[in-house]
């Protein structure tokens, strides 16, 4: 039975006998399953044994039950664990799994959760951590696939030093919680006096920490006078907070600096005494320790004027300042500016008036940057100060008029915008006050290395974001501040091998983060395997990582397909979606209409998008609008063409057959009128059948040839072809007779609809467009060159059909007609420019230049070359020019050749211009094809006797 066959009802129970608690807390109840042996009678050892199995902590009886390897289970595959297995344990519950099984349990789990998480079997602690493969270690995880060790299962034997504590654990390598350090360590008490020794596990993970010896202080405090009283603390003992008392009966009295309050009490913390002692008018003197909120009114030695002194050491005493308004002491105007002598009368005393200037008061304000803006007075200037000053804002963008009094810098709604140092932000402040520095920033050249110093850029504008980006590795993120250029390479790596599937491509550990493995050269493990679920032998290919899958099956197989009409249709061993190719044609139930969905599997097409095709009333054409189901069809004039014809059928009109349910079609009721020429071809026939030229039977064929002897233009021959058609069908008509043999055969197949040719060139596209008109079918080019195509359907009304006579059949209607109009044309011309003059002789015969060469001359012909091959070859350039009847003569015996016309003694300078024009191209085919050493004009003459035949050798 498989590990992964256990079914989640028993991992949930066994979840539930796990009392939930953290796993280093000591519980009764063990997670080990247990098998109760076949026999009832048990020795005093093993009741001994079993005793002490009880008094074991869980975890340490799983280690005993698995070195004995006959009781201990892996929860996972059911399998008895001994000291060899490779164990992986649990970090909370401590229960002990066979490491493949909890391995594969933890990759099926991350594969299906969103957060790759994967639980305990048994205490469903959640871990993120999955087991490296081949990597298992022993419990303290020093030492990687560690020796089978029959006394302590999976344990290396070294001391556990899990880092509980400034010693580490001492215990040997084990499984479970770590016991509490017992190591003996001195620590002082708070106040230092004194020093104790406590086991190291009663001071916890702090290495300062420090007890209480109950005992006071007794520290001096910064008063000087008291002690601190606070029992042992550790720090600073703070200010004495003892409480000075008032004793009027001893002197002592707690008073202000300036004698106006006293005060019963005082903390001595707040006692604050003075360089100088207080004094008053009448020579009483104090300490003062601490300031009264009163204020007092001194006068000055004049008597008539004071000040106002706040409570403050030694105090001002009265009248012992002297007067600033004495007329001794102020001898200028209020403003300093103007002497007083110079203002009119002299003062006498000091309460005399002061006289003002015209000057400006000019004297420095409170405020520090300005001076008082009145005309010189007396009393105080301008307190607080009201006067503006224009400001620029922290951008300097714009300027504010400010008051004095306003405290802050102005500041206006301007985004900054400037690049932050990292060159990937902008900074979003309102009125930036380092956008100033960064104008002259951008307007500095700094070279690439400049670029990157932040000590450059202005402090408002450095980027205080975490970069937070993929690292190159594409798992990990930058985890420095925002920062120009490139981020850093992850620095990540990992202790295990990176090993192929296959298991034969490693890369040693450690692994740096981002290393990707090397291809492998190897076979899948899946070939070498033959692991396809189907059965089939897996197609060649190389080892791949876990996450790509093997390439399809491609084997071929028979299915059947959607519709269920075919139920073996090759296709591939991995292709699910299996189509015959055919149209379902089942009958519609909303319509007399059928499927025209090609194979599918589910229901037919719901909504009918054919045409409707019922015969309409009154005419033989069908309804063209789309499927209504079994509603009655539109009563809608038709809109079909018809052919309207007069009495004797010569003329023919097209016109919209306009029939409804209450009229007629227009080809019942409307009839053309003839005309002069329909008479005219009445009195030919009519001349005709006096004549006999009109054979028995009335065929359309024989009434085209009649019309062939009297048409004035092609369309009156009445034809179903074009004049194109017919002219290429006069020069290619084995292949017009394939592709009219091909139309044919579509036009009588009732279940084709639509015809696709063949790639073809552009002249033989437009011969079956012009040939597919005479069929009356729609069609198209299709696909770009060089495989443009034509593609030809059927018209939905029905009237595609064949044409009336083949294009063998009006060939000789064409040419006779074209005969007919050449004649016609000759007679023409010769009526026009022919004058017939009688009993004229001309006075002298017309004299005609003859040519000077008459014939080509090959030199050293080649042997073997007769006159067959050299027609052959010049042949088809002669046919154009003037050169008429030309001979072609080989001359073994003198090894040349000639070409010449049958009368070359009176061949023209014409004749020889067009020789001229081809001698060129005859002399390079000579020395292209080897026939000779080169082509030249002669005189043929010289090179004939007189009696020489000329007729072709």
């Amino acid at each position: 039975m498989s590990g992964f066959e256990r079914s989640e009802a028993e991992i949930g129970m066994a979840a539930q006998e796990y009392d939930g608690k953290d796993a280093p807390q000591v519980v009764d109840n063990s997670l080990i399953l247990e098998f109760s042996d076949d026999s009832d009678e048990t020795t005093d050892e093993e009741t001994t044994d079993e005793d002490e199995d009880d008094r074991m902590m869980y975890y340490e009886r799983a280690v005993k039950e698995i070195a004995r390897g006959d009781t201990y289970v892996c929860m996972i595959c059911t399998v008895e664990m001994d000291y060899t297995c490779k164990m992986f344990a649990c970090s909370k519950c401590y229960r002990v799994f066979d490491y493949d099984c909890i391995r594969e349990w933890a990759l099926k789990s991350t594969g299906r959760t969103m957060d790759k998480t994967w639980k305990c079997p048994n205490c469903l602690d959640e871990s993120n951590k999955v087991p490296r493969k081949s990597r298992p270690t022993c419990w303290c995880g020093k030492v990687v696939n560690p020796d089978p060790n029959p006394l302590d299962p999976n344990s290396c034997g070294q001391t556990c030093d899990a880092p509980i504590c400034e010693h580490g654990c001492s215990k040997v390598c084990h499984l479970g919680p770590h016991p509490e350090c017992t190591r003996i360590i001195s620590i002082k008490c708070k106040c230092g006096r004194h020093t104790r020794d406590v086991r190291c596990s009663e001071v916890g993970s702090g290495r300062n920490q420090q007890f209480t010896c109950e005992e006071s202080c007794g520290l001096l405090l910064p008063c000087g006078v008291h002690k601190c009283s606070k029992k042992c603390h550790s720090g600073l003992c703070g200010g004495c907070n003892e409480t000075l008392h008032s004793k009027p009966d001893k002197g002592a009295v707690i008073k202000c600096y300036c004698g106006l309050h006293e005060s019963p009490s005082i903390r001595c913390g707040d006692v604050r005494v003075a360089d100088r002692d207080s004094v008053d008018d009448q020579g009483n003197g104090w300490i003062g320790v601490f300031r009264c909120k009163d204020v007092r009114v001194v006068e000055y030695a004049c008597g008539q004027h004071s000040f106002v002194e706040s409570c403050k050491p030694a105090p001002s005493l009265p009248k012992q300042i002297g007067c600033p308004f004495s007329p001794n002491v102020l001898r200028s105007c209020p403003c300093g500016r103007t002497p007083l002598n110079k203002l009119g009368q002299a003062r006498v005393k000091c309460t005399d008036h002061i006289p003002t200037c015209e000057s400006k008061c000019g004297k420095k304000l409170a405020c520090g940057k300005h001076t008082c803006p009145y005309k010189c007075h007396e009393g105080d200037c301008m307190d607080p100060c009201v006067q503006f000053e224009k400001t620029n804002c922290l951008c300097e963008a714009r300027s504010f008029l400010v008051p004095c009094q306003f405290r802050e810098d102005p500041r206006c709604n301007t985004k900054c915008e400037s690049l932050m140092s990292c060159r990937r932000h902008r900074c979003t402040e309102k009125c930036c006050s380092g956008k100033p520095g960064a104008e002259r920033r951008k307007k500095t050249p700094f070279t690439s290395r400049e670029l990157l110093d932040e000590s450059l850029v202005e402090a408002e504008h450095v980027c205080l974001k975490s970069c937070n980006l993929t690292l190159t590795c594409g798992r990990h993120k930058c985890q420095r501040k925002c920062h120009p250029g490139r981020c850093p390479p992850c620095l990540e790596s990992d202790p295990n091998d990176l090993v192929c599937p296959c298991g034969k491509t490693v890369v040693e550990a450690p692994v740096r983060c981002g290393t990707k493995l090397p291809p492998c050269p190897y076979s899948c493990i899946s070939v070498v395997r033959d692991g396809y679920p189907c059965g089939h032998t897996p197609m060649p290919h190389l080892c791949h990582p876990p996450e790509e899958k093997c390439p399809p099956c491609t084997a071929n197989v028979k299915k059947p397909c959607k519709c269920g009409k075919k139920s073996d249709v090759r296709t591939l061993c991995f292709q699910q979606d299996v189509s015959c190719g055919q149209i379902c044609n089942k009958p519609l139930g909303s319509c007399r209409h059928t499927c025209q969905k090609k194979c599918h599997d589910g229901g037919c097409q719901v909504k009918c998008r054919q045409i409707c095709g019922k015969k309409r009333v009154n005419c033989d054409h069908k309804c063209p609008k789309p499927c209504h189901g079994g509603e009655p069809c539109p009563d809608f004039p038709c809109p079909f063409s018809v052919v309207i014809k007069c009495a004797c059928g010569r003329k023919e009109s097209t016109e919209p057959c306009g029939t409804n349910s209450q009229t007629l079609s227009a080809s019942v009721t409307r009839e053309l009128s003839c005309d002069e020429e329909c008479e005219r071809v009445k009195r030919c026939a009519q001349l005709k059948d006096a004549l006999g030229l009109k054979e028995n039977g009335d065929s359309s064929v024989e009434n085209t040839v009649s019309n062939a002897l009297v048409a004035s233009n092609f369309e009156e021959l009445g034809l179903p072809f074009r004049e194109t058609v017919l002219a290429i069908y006069s020069r290619q008509q084995r292949y017009c007779d394939n592709i009219e043999s091909v139309l044919n055969n579509f036009i009588d197949d009732e279940k084709k609809s639509s015809l696709h040719f063949k790639p073809m060139k552009p002249a033989q596209r437009h011969f079956v467009h012009e040939l597919a008109k005479a069929y009356k079918l729609y069609s198209e080019s299709q696909d770009p060159e060089p495989k443009r195509s034509v593609y030809v359907k059927k018209e939905l009304n029905g009237e595609s059909n064949k044409p009336s006579i083949t294009l063998q059949e009006a060939l000789p209607i064409y040419q006779a007609f074209k005969q007919r109009e050449k004649e016609t044309k000759i007679r023409r011309y010769e009526m026009q420019n022919v004058t017939n003059l009688v009993n004229f002789v001309p006075k002298f015969e017309p004299t005609v230049e003859l040519a000077k060469y008459n014939g080509f001359l090959i030199r050293n012909l080649t042997d073997g070359t007769n006159g067959e091959d050299l027609q052959r070859i010049y042949g088809e350039h002669l046919k154009p020019t003037l050169v008429r009847n030309p001979v072609y003569k080989a001359l073994p015996d003198r090894n040349i050749a000639l070409i010449f016309p049958e009368s070359y003694s009176d061949v023209t300078v014409n004749t020889e211009c067009d020789m001229e024009r081809l001698v060129g191209h005859f002399d390079f085919i000579c020395k292209e094809m080897f026939i000779g050493d080169g082509v030249e004009l002669c005189q043929v003459g010289e090179y004939l006797q007189p009696e020489a035949p000329t007729e072709s050798s």
